[in-house]
């Protein structure tokens, strides 16, 4: 944590486990106060190796994850040295390895021009276009949050304009006309199309639509000859059941109400 050492013995990078708290749905600016709370205690215990760490909490080790987090955010806000000589310039560049150290790392550098984010991701988690729009999503997010820091996250957007369009309208345009028929005959249509498709189901007790069927024609036939009718009420009192199922439909047919 000494810059006049770094020349001496290196620098070394220790990682710093945080949790957000995100209870009782906070304002963006209530957020950054319990982050800011959370960072500062996490820089006051940075000495302490995060291999110690480990070693201390003895999580239950997996191969497939790190221990203890899985998502890293790395800030990197020192201005990008320059090593200059005669006639050359030295320049750190990006440089990929083509594997993942964690499920996903997210790093921003501080530019003239703005915050520059890179995503490092596990691809047996993420595809490239997942990553894409949760960055579309981040900066939509912190643009809003920004304008309005008073707002509570739960109100904060993270669909874009087009992302609205898409859920809100089209994949929720189930606009259909319906032929003017009774509710059983439309199930007897459907009795038609699929006889021997699973129609109710509750336990361990199960009735394909033809099952369903033959069970309230069989009722039907019986409140008939009781004199259920066009117009005629019928009370009905029976528990959540296959058996409630069959006698709506049994009252329909016999056409009463």
């Amino acid at each position: 944590t000494h810059a006049d050492t770094e020349g001496l013995v290196g620098f070394f990078v220790n990682q710093l486990v945080m949790r957000g708290d995100l209870s009782g749905d906070p304002t963006f600016r209530e957020l950054l106060t319990r982050t800011r709370q959370v960072a500062l205690g996490a820089y006051a215990h940075q000495d302490v190796p995060f291999e110690e760490l480990v070693r201390m909490l003895n999580p239950e080790r997996s191969l497939a994850h790190a221990p203890i987090f899985q998502v890293k955010l790395v800030l990197q806000n020192a201005p990008a040295a320059e090593l200059r000589v005669p006639g050359l310039t030295f320049r750190g560049t990006e440089n990929s390895t083509g594997a993942a150290k964690f499920d996903l790392t997210l790093s921003i550098n501080e530019t003239p021009e703005g915050l520059a984010c890179l995503c490092e991701y596990s691809t047996d988690l993420y595809e490239a276009g997942t990553l894409a729009r949760m960055l579309e999503h981040l900066q939509l997010l912190l643009g809003t949050a920004v304008a309005a820091p008073d707002t509570r996250l739960s109100a904060l957007p993270l669909l874009t304009e087009s992302e609205r369009q898409q859920v809100l309208l089209d994949w929720n345009d189930t606009h259909a006309e319906l032929a003017e028929a009774c509710a059983h005959h439309l199930f007897e249509a459907q009795v038609q199309r699929t006889p021997d498709a699973l129609a109710l189901q509750m336990g361990e007790r199960t009735l394909t639509y033809r099952q369903l069927d033959e069970r309230a024609n069989q009722l039907a036939h019986h409140l008939r000859t009781l004199g259920v009718g066009p117009e005629v009420l019928v009370a009905l009192c029976v528990e959540r059941s296959p058996e409630l199922v069959v006698s709506i439909l049994a009252i329909l047919k016999a056409g009463g109400a």
